[in-house]
């Protein structure tokens, strides 16, 4: 590059995660150490909370003379900085052709889901391993930087150390001090800012370019009372098994993660990803969101700071959090035992949306008081008529999928997979359901006459709930859980 061409950076950003003070951050250090540049900025609302992009063109040469005149937007010729604070925006400068082999790519791990990724029925979401794999391909170097532990508060934006690394990669001629005048300049949280800065910075010069610091799934830990029996799982198995145990301590007890272990145990030594499928599948589905699980997460130590954080309110500010929510009978029942609840659903379809519409705000002391009180109804879920529908339906899947297991080894993975029609709320839920069992009517002597036919039927499903679950679950399904 010779000296009169600019310094060209791209900064990618969603909303909430300061993308904006990030810029004004970089403007302000080239100001300060005397570098003429000039930052412009895109705002979008298309993706997920708004994708904002900001271009900062800088020359490097310090007190130059002569006024240089910026671009607003970058050229064909690339970048020589991509900043990321989220994966797939990075892929979208690649797939703009912004990144070429003068760029360096710094790049978030974490992802944010886009609508396309959430609206998949299944599993939609793009790994950022691989959305960093083509980057890398295309790019002159890849920085993945695990921001989250980078950064001083659990859940923040991550900008500062994202600042830091870019002060610690050498590609900008700032000095290390003109960054960290530029953070209180800003007056943004400086103590906390410049902490996460310096983690940033040290984590960009002790790193090599294309290091993973994380991966795309984030385990939860082994709970306590549970390590012996996790660690005889076989290894592949292990981190899945653990975070499922976990979860379902959290979201019922001991004996219910107990219960998870001794069903996953038949599958433990299965091979072709069968046992990891199984864990994954078993460990969602005995989570099933009923009214009492709705009520706890809605409760939850945090949340409303949660809330402040994402919207940018200050704790000190005045906030209102209304819930909206329309119990029909479906919900009623589900609370009731097993017989009465059963009686109650009779005749009464699941896909009904009738329901009695409230308003609570747990933000007053009777609004967070009645959810608290459902919440703590736990210990009642397992004599509950949904509690009995739920366990019944994953009981026949596993026996199905034991099934398969022994007679069409290389059908046992899809099957397993077919617990994502147990999905959703209300109609959903139960149009998956019904599709479940009219699938699994008859599965043996589908299974031994003609496993061919079967393994075509199944695909179609999976590949249907995966991208048209409307069709695929629509008004097909004649039996509800009134039925059973």
């Amino acid at each position: 590059m010779s000296a009169k061409e600019p310094l060209c950076v791209q900064i990618a950003a969603l909303g909430g995660q300061g993308g904006g003070v990030l810029a004004e951050w970089l403007a302000e250090a080239a100001r300060h150490a005397g570098y003429p540049g000039q930052m412009t900025s895109i705002p979008g609302v298309a993706q997920r909370t708004g994708a904002t992009t900001y271009y900062f063109e800088m020359y490097p040469q310090a007190d130059c003379p002569d006024k240089p005149v910026f671009c607003l937007s970058p050229d064909a010729d690339g970048l020589d900085l991509m900043i990321a604070m989220e994966p797939l925006e990075a892929a979208r400068a690649l797939e703009n052709g912004l990144i070429t082999k003068r760029t360096t790519v710094l790049s978030a791990t974490s992802r944010i889901y886009s609508m396309v990724e959430k609206s998949v029925a299944g599993d939609g979401a793009l790994a950022s391993d691989v959305l960093l794999e083509a980057l890398e391909g295309a790019a002159k170097d890849v920085a993945r930087l695990d921001l989250d532990s980078l950064s001083t508060k659990a859940g923040g934006p991550g900008n500062a150390a994202m600042f830091g690394a870019i002060a610690g990669s050498g590609i900008l001629p700032m000095a290390e001090q003109d960054y960290q005048t530029a953070i209180r300049i800003k007056g943004v949280a400086v103590e906390a800012s410049l902490e996460d800065f310096a983690a940033g910075f040290k984590r960009a010069r002790t790193s090599k370019p294309t290091e993973a610091t994380s991966t795309l799934l984030q385990f939860s830990a082994a709970p306590a009372g549970f390590e012996n029996e996790i660690n005889t799982v076989p290894a592949p198995l292990r981190d899945m098994t653990a975070h499922a145990c976990a979860n379902l301590l959290d979201y019922q007890n001991e004996t219910y993660v107990r219960l998870f272990l001794s069903r996953l145990k038949p599958f433990a030594e299965a091979t072709g990803g069968l046992a990891v499928e199984v864990a994954r599948r078993l460990g969602s589905w005995m989570m099933y969101e009923d009214v009492i699980r709705v009520a706890q997460l809605k409760t939850r130590p945090g949340r409303l700071s949660r809330i402040r954080a994402e919207i940018g309110v200050d704790e000190a500010a005045p906030l209102t959090v209304t819930e909206f929510l329309k119990p029909g009978r479906e919900e009623f029942a589900s609370l009731l035992p097993s017989a009465v609840g059963k009686k109650v659903m009779k005749g009464h379809s699941s896909r009904s949306t009738s329901g009695l519409a409230l308003r609570l705000s747990t933000t007053t002391v009777f609004g967070f008081g009645a959810l608290k009180v459902l919440a703590g109804l736990r210990l009642w879920r397992p004599r509950t008529y949904r509690y009995q529908y739920e366990q019944k339906a994953i009981e026949r899947w596993l026996a199905v999928v034991r099934e398969t297991m022994k007679v069409a080894p290389e059908l046992s993975v899809a099957t397993a997979e077919l617990a994502v029609l147990a999905r959703g709320y209300g109609g959903v839920r139960a149009r998956g359901m019904e599709k479940l069992d009219e699938l699994f009517a008859n599965w043996g002597d589908k299974l031994a006459n003609d496993p061919a036919a079967l393994k075509i039927e199944v695909d179609r499903i999976l590949d249907q709930a995966r991208h048209d679950p409307d069709k695929e679950c629509g008004k097909q399904g004649k039996r509800g859980q009134e039925n059973e």
